[in-house]
């Protein structure tokens, strides 16, 4: 079973690599399956295969449900709420947006930012509890993977999206240590992963944060801990409520 997860892993990423290089010599391809664009990152066929979340889906984790009521909670909020006041992510973290993430994130595909922060944005400006934030902040990476990577992918988004909505960036918290990938961890582990590991930057004005609502962005949700871990140090500091902002989301058990 590892063995085939592995190698599932390894053709993936050589598949990513191909269009890495391809988009290098040709930078007018779709990054997911390669055909010309009119120097858009995807195509309009793969870009149909994305699947928005636009209604039924909970009011607080924002997980996709059957029932359609625009007030409805999910039961894994009612047993187990966020500390988070709601949660959206603009589409389902499925094929083909779980490559075009993968890309942004690893292979230094930069200008997806500004593709995802259109999208992101009309989310915002749909939502009365994220079109009222005051301010967005991205969730932090260690300064050691930040070296590794070239940029903190979250911290592009909420550029971008600050520059399309009008919402500043307030870039107020840090990572004080090094945390595991939590794509196989267990939700008890994940929660454990995170535990701790924000913090609000030295300097960072309270003022800032007093009684303001905040966007807290990050690139996908799952169980929901990094961002709740995150959003709790931001009303520890006096936030008066935080809601998580996502592209994707591949909700699991919390």
């Amino acid at each position: 079973m590892k063995g085939t997860q592995a190698l599932r892993g390894v053709l993936f990423g050589i598949r990513v690599l191909r269009v890495a290089v391809a988009e290098f010599f040709f930078p007018s391809v779709c990054l997911v399956c390669e055909e010309d664009t009119d120097g858009a990152p995807v195509c309009d066929n793969c870009l149909a295969l994305i699947q928005p979340i636009e209604r039924g889906f909970c009011q607080l984790c924002g997980r996709p449900v059957s029932r359609k009521r625009r007030s409805y909670i999910c039961a894994e909020c009612v047993r187990k709420p966020l500390a988070l006041a709601r949660v959206r992510a603009w589409a389902r973290f499925t094929h083909p947006l779980d490559k075009l993430v993968y890309a942004f994130k690893y292979v230094r595909r930069s200008r997806l930012a500004r593709f995802f922060s259109r999208r992101l944005a009309l989310v915002v400006q749909s939502d009365g509890l994220l079109g009222s934030a005051d301010a967005i902040v991205p969730i932090p990476l260690h300064a050691s993977k930040r070296w590794w990577r070239g940029y903190n992918q979250s911290e592009l988004l909420a550029r971008e999206l600050s520059s399309q909505t009008g919402i500043k960036m307030l870039d107020c918290i840090k990572r004080r240590r090094v945390t595991r990938t939590q794509t196989r961890l267990t939700p008890e582990q994940r929660r454990a992963n995170v535990e701790g590991a924000f913090s609000m930057r030295r300097g960072a004005d309270p003022l800032l944060l007093a009684d303001r609502k905040l966007i807290l962005l990050d690139d996908v949700i799952t169980s929901g801990s990094t961002l709740d871990a995150a959003a709790e140090v931001l009303l520890d500091a006096g936030a008066r409520e935080v809601y998580g902002l996502t592209v994707g989301g591949a909700w699991i058990a919390r």
